[in-house]
């Protein structure tokens, strides 16, 4: 659909009896981008009726396909703590989907996988002498931290951190008059239905349980 077409569609499914009660087309649009907000975070996190979340089924990998992203960024050095390197996230980014890292030792490189850790956990495995961010026998998986805009990697000391490769949920289009939604088009009704759900709720129309069934059922 494109952007008018779903203004079009928001205003069918929202059944205006009178055109008095019309919202203006700038808060129809708010409603789309509420709806698309919605569709994502739910589709991505399985916080749906159908409780999956995103790869697990194939539903699941076409609802959100076309804001897949995947870049490499160079590393810089960190400054916080030690033997560490920092990546800046795409300013599009919304949610990760994997990240793997290149790294350098002995004048080899080698692309692996992250030791997912929170600060607690840094500390452990910092003191675990058999942690697999450490080097052995030639393999390790670096530990890797969120703050702010930043990915930070941490390795032992013993080899570098060359590249983050970042798999990722883009954040979506915003829809407008001039702007079409950019998730695949079978999903376009979904996000309407969800739109004027949220619009209905707001509003406290009655409709409300009966917009709600029909999303589940479409589900």
């Amino acid at each position: 659909m494109t952007a008018l077409q779903m203004q079009t569609a928001f205003e069918i499914e929202a059944k205006f009896i009178d055109s008095r009660m019309k919202p203006l087309s700038s808060d129809i649009f708010y409603w789309i981008n509420r709806g698309v907000e919605n569709f994502v975070r739910t589709r991505y996190s399985g916080n749906n009726p159908s409780n999956e979340s995103f790869e697990q089924t194939q539903k699941r990998i076409d609802d959100l396909r076309t804001l897949v992203e995947e870049v490499s960024i160079l590393s810089s050095i960190g400054i916080y703590k030690p033997n560490s390197y920092i990546f800046s996230l795409p300013s599009d980014y919304m949610f990760s989907l994997g990240e793997e890292v290149q790294i350098s030792y002995n004048g080899n490189l080698i692309r692996t996988g992250v030791t997912e850790v929170n600060i607690d956990r840094y500390r452990r495995e910092i003191d675990n002498p058999f942690s697999e961010f450490k080097m052995h026998y030639g393999l390790a998986k670096p530990m890797r931290l969120f703050y702010d805009n930043t990915i930070e990697v941490i390795s032992d000391g013993t080899y570098s951190v060359t590249y983050l490769y970042l798999r990722y949920l883009a954040v979506p289009q915003v829809v407008s008059l001039t702007n079409n939604c950019n998730l695949p088009t079978p999903t376009h009704p979904e996000i309407i239905k969800i739109a004027v759900g949220m619009y209905i709720e707001n509003t406290k129309d009655p409709r409300y349980q009966t917009i709600e069934h029909e999303i589940n059922k479409q589900e």
